[in-house]
């Protein structure tokens, strides 16, 4: 008996095998019933069944979708949305593969008499099948999980919003104190530079979430001068960190067509970027060059410089880490991403290059044609 047809005359048996270990070992919590234990596996090896009675391969890791939901899901990934839900963990998802597997194979080889060509086919075809139908499990319970905590961490950052001000106000009183007594307040520089400091990962942890869970992150156009912008975030920064150098130049026609708001983020970032790593003994330096075409922006901080394989991924999520010497907890965290995601959103460009002898220096170009997306 062939494969496909030993699975169809014996449905039953390997449900009855699926489900008992789905109940073995289900969460303590969970306590599902027989329905819910089988979920779509009924569903899915109907689907393996038309594969190998096909007499198909996969060659193109393509398989029938034969009982999808009405939404176009596979049943794979319907079955892994439900054990997500009743609080299987992905490696208890597998596990339930691969004794369905076990299942099936040993039933029907302690079935078949005579074992032929044909069975050894018919075993590459159901395991190459079976592997699939995992994989669209595996991947939806992984993006299902992605999509839950970049929402979690979209509210926890929007709730966070409410405590901030109520320090953001008492920061205000301490430096209005300290005016009117004419006594230097230490403490009020202190909280306003940590406030500074989340705000920044704050916003940047908003905008990270929101370009992963929507279509990037949205601006607003409007017209922007770039220099006053900069000028006055360089004043900003040397009134909270004034054991900081920073200058600040400014030449031609920096005025534009983008978003004032996520300019300013992309300078802060960088400035914020270049405290961080940059020499304690050193200085920050912001450039704004307006040319006819666009805008340039750059920030130069000296230090160790970034190695040339490192500047090649500064910007991507997963090599956020900076060139360490010293402290191995100093790392890039979020903002070169989240200004490489609004410069993207201004059809501009950023870069980075970084020596011993001419320091560190992001710049950025900001095209002054209107075509950002809006």
């Amino acid at each position: 008996m062939r494969l496909h047809e030993f699975i169809s005359a014996n449905m039953e048996n390997i449900l009855q095998e699926w489900e008992d270990f789905a109940r073995a070992n289900q969460p303590c919590e969970a306590n599902l019933k027989t329905r819910e234990l089988r979920d779509h596996a009924r569903a899915m090896l109907e689907n393996i069944v038309r594969v190998l009675s096909a007499g198909r391969t996969l060659p193109d890791h393509t398989i029938d979708s034969a009982g999808s939901s009405d939404d176009g899901d596979s049943a794979a990934e319907v079955h892994a949305d439900e054990r997500l839900d009743a609080g299987f963990s992905i490696s208890l998802l597998v596990a339930e593969y691969r004794s369905l597997r076990a299942s099936v194979l040993r039933l029907w080889l302690a079935d078949a008499t005579v074992f032929s060509a044909e069975n050894a086919e018919d075993i590459i075809h159901f395991n190459e099948a079976l592997d699939h139908t995992l994989t669209e499990s595996v991947a939806r319970y992984s993006e299902s999980v992605l999509e839950n905590s970049d929402l979690f961490v979209g509210m926890l950052g929007h709730d966070l919003r409410s405590p901030l001000q109520v320090i953001e106000f008492g920061a205000d009183r301490l430096r209005k104190l300290e005016d009117a007594d004419n006594k230097p307040n230490k403490m009020a520089p202190v909280v306003s530079g940590s406030l500074y400091r989340m705000k920044m990962m704050l916003d940047n942890l908003m905008d990270f979430t929101e370009s992963r869970i929507g279509k990037g992150v949205r601006i607003s156009i409007s017209e922007t001068d770039v220099a006053e912008i900069t000028r006055n975030l360089v004043d900003e920064f040397r009134s909270v960190h004034d054991d900081c150098r920073f200058q600040h130049h400014a030449s031609g026609d920096c005025t534009g067509n983008w978003d004032g708001l996520r300019v300013g983020q992309i300078c802060q970032n960088l400035i914020g970027n270049a405290l961080q790593h940059g020499s304690e003994q050193g200085e920050i330096t912001v450039t704004c060059e307006g040319t006819p075409d666009a805008v340039v922006l750059s920030v130069k901080n000296d230090g160790e410089p970034i190695p040339i394989a490192n500047q090649k991924v500064i910007f991507e999520l997963a090599n956020r880490k900076h060139y360490q010497t010293g402290n191995p907890n100093k790392n890039l965290g979020l903002g070169l991403y989240i200004v490489r995601e609004l410069v993207k959103a201004h059809n501009g460009e950023v870069s980075v290059t970084s020596a011993a002898d001419t320091g560190t220096v992001f710049r950025v170009e900001l095209p002054k044609v209107k075509t950002a997306t809006v």
